[in-house]
């Protein structure tokens, strides 16, 4: 399949869920080791993590840096730009199924304590709230609305 959008072409590759589980787990290791925590505990930093990169990425940041998209996409987001628009696809579903996989990990290794499992909670809310079809499009209270000088 050719996608007009050059930004987001990479992301059709088959070995992308290996590549970003691969990451998850590397950054799981990484935080055992310099931060001498839990396993558990570890999840809950991965999922942090995982959360403010991917609603800065996906949600978040807007435009395309390709030059021949000639400003076509500077007003919708990686998550308006995927798939072309069309809802519910195969990268959908494995871009909102991420999140709650790590909250089920992070959740379930801190024994579901209350702290951490409020803050997972919160996280995977906003994700899988911000990943909704009717969220499609919509900025709330002007946050992050791209506005033109005429």
């Amino acid at each position: 399949m050719l996608y007009k959008v050059l930004t987001i072409a990479w992301h059709v590759a088959k070995d992308k869920s290996c590549l970003h589980w691969s990451v998850s787990l590397c950054t799981n290791l990484v935080v055992c080791l310099i931060l001498f925590v839990a396993a558990g505990y570890a999840w809950t930093y991965v999922h942090l993590i995982h959360g403010v990169l991917t609603y800065y990425l996906l949600h978040w940041h807007k435009g395309s840096p390709i030059e021949m998209d000639q400003g076509k996409y500077d007003k919708l987001t990686f998550w308006e730009q995927l798939d072309d628009g069309v809802q519910n696809t195969t990268n959908r579903k494995f871009f909102t199924a991420v999140p709650v996989v790590l909250f089920l990990l992070a959740t379930h290794g801190s024994d579901y304590r209350r702290q951490p499992l409020g803050v997972n909670l919160a996280v995977v809310l906003v994700l899988v709230i911000a990943k909704f079809s009717g969220m499609h499009k919509v900025r709330l209270f002007g946050i992050g609305e791209v506005k033109y000088n005429a």
